[in-house]
């Protein structure tokens, strides 16, 4: 069984977290720390617990805790306290789930955990793995088929619509994460992308629309997604896509239509608060343990 500490307890994205993780087949919950709610029941500050778990909330998390690995949540963790835990533990996996400030993720070794794209270096041998922002996620599951295959040029146009907190704390993030690794992988992509952020109507949907000069047909660009074939959450589809269809899930649904011979358009939908949140960093804990990719992920269909 997987041991599971989580740092930053109390934060909202704990709570999510917490809820997929109590009916998870191969892990115990072993600590939760939340300095200064030390004592409170968890059940009492997350919705949904009552009669799933009985557990209060601890202090500080040691550098020594009782786990295989440690979740980081609500910026919860500094890295200086990064680093000092994994040199007390090595044999402890990371999941960050939230930005440690000053973290300088490639000299510590932490995987950009979108398995979309670094799936292979989660299943061999990662040790700590940071999830990507909601909206990095979103759009870089969208596009990297693309940027694989050199279709992304300067016409693109990116329209996202989120919940508000996550635009605000995110956005300077996403657009990094975004561009840095589109270019990183379409080395003709500059790194002047076009990017649009605008507030969702509810707490649970984020739906980007991409747009972008592209002469290959709709047939050709169907078989570049099949990339995602035997992926367990990235869905490219030819119908229209409503929010709907992911929310409560870890899905990323792509839709692709071609308006005309010379454009692309892609309908791109998530969840928020799993993809590039809860759903995804239990998605990279699986793999670092090398779990299915859906164990304990195989949640409601819909909201329908």
């Amino acid at each position: 069984m997987i041991k599971v500490a989580i740092t930053g307890a109390d934060a909202p994205e704990a709570g999510e977290l917490i809820r997929i993780l109590v009916n998870h087949p191969e892990v115990i919950i072993t600590t939760l720390s939340a300095p200064g709610h030390e004592g409170i029941s968890v059940s009492s500050v997350h919705h949904g617990l009552i009669g799933e778990l009985r557990m209060n909330f601890s202090g500080p998390l040691s550098m020594t805790p009782d786990c295989s690995v440690v979740f980081v949540c609500g910026n919860s963790m500094t890295a200086a306290e990064f680093s000092a835990l994994q040199l007390a533990r090595p044999d402890i996996k990371t999941v960050i789930v939230d930005t440690i400030p000053n973290l300088d993720i490639e000299r510590l070794g932490v995987v950009y955990g979108l398995p979309e794209i670094n799936r292979k270096p989660l299943v061999r041998g990662a040790v700590s793995a940071i999830v990507p922002s909601p909206l990095s996620s979103l759009v870089l599951t969208a596009l990297y088929p693309l940027a694989l295959n050199m279709l992304l040029n300067d016409s693109m146009q990116i329209k996202v619509s989120a919940p508000s907190d996550i635009i605000s704390r995110d956005k300077k993030e996403a657009i990094e994460e975004i561009t840095s690794n589109l270019s990183q992988t379409q080395l003709s992509l500059g790194k002047n992308i076009n990017l649009e952020f605008n507030d969702s109507e509810t707490d649970r949907r984020m739906k980007a629309v991409i747009t972008l000069s592209c002469p290959v047909t709709i047939e050709q660009i169907h078989e570049i997604f099949e990339i995602y074939d035997d992926h367990n959450f990235a869905f490219p589809i030819a119908s229209p896509v409503d929010e709907e269809e992911v929310i409560g899930t870890n899905k990323c649904v792509i839709s692709l239509h071609k308006p005309t011979d010379s454009e692309l358009r892609l309908e791109v939908v998530a969840d928020p608060r799993m993809r590039g949140g809860a759903g995804e960093a239990v998605h990279i804990m699986n793999l670092l343990f090398g779990l299915h990719e859906k164990t304990g992920l195989a949640l409601k269909a819909s909201e329908f």
